[in-house]
């Protein structure tokens, strides 16, 4: 905790999403783009989460992106923001579920969490980029989401739909 407020941490494969939701949530107007580690280093800002009356207020922290077996000295160069995944007190695993290697991804990026000594973090689990599916996924996703014994919610940070 920073400042007394819980700290969240959005992780992901890289072009996931991480830092267009956080751009939605906070108008931080971060650099937002679909290239390989737009992201070096973490970035965190002030959110009213909606709805919240116990911790109205958090931290999130945007992460650089991950890839499928990140190299040793990448996770060297990328300490910092992998010290802020460590320090969170909660981690938002934003997942691009327009790829079609998702799932992959997700086993790719839980490994990565578990090798930094992340592993053990409470985990909400993000479907992004819905608006990028024909509805019948999207619904899919959704209900998927809703009926999981984890947390997640199904949402698109581009049009900002399941935000509120």
């Amino acid at each position: 905790k920073k400042g007394g407020l819980p700290v969240l941490a959005l992780v992901g494969y890289t072009n996931a999403g991480k830092s267009t939701l956080l751009n939605c949530l906070t108008k931080a107007g971060i650099l937002a783009e679909n290239i390989l580690f737009a992201t070096l280093d973490p970035t965190t800002r002030r959110v009213k989460l909606p709805g919240y009356k116990t911790h109205p207020e958090v931290l999130l922290t945007d992460t650089v992106g991950f890839i499928q077996k990140l190299p040793t000295q990448l996770v060297a160069a990328f300490r910092a923001t992998l010290e802020e995944v460590r320090e969170a007190d909660v981690l938002v695993h934003v997942l691009d579920v327009s790829n079609p290697t998702w799932k992959k991804q997700e086993v790719s990026v839980t490994k990565v969490l578990e090798d930094i000594g992340a592993g053990d973090k409470p985990i909400v689990r993000v479907f992004n980029k819905l608006d990028l599916l024909d509805e019948e996924d999207a619904e899919m996703l959704k209900y998927e989401a809703v009926c999981s014994d984890d947390y997640s919610v199904g949402i698109s940070s581009f049009t900002g739909a399941g935000l509120s």
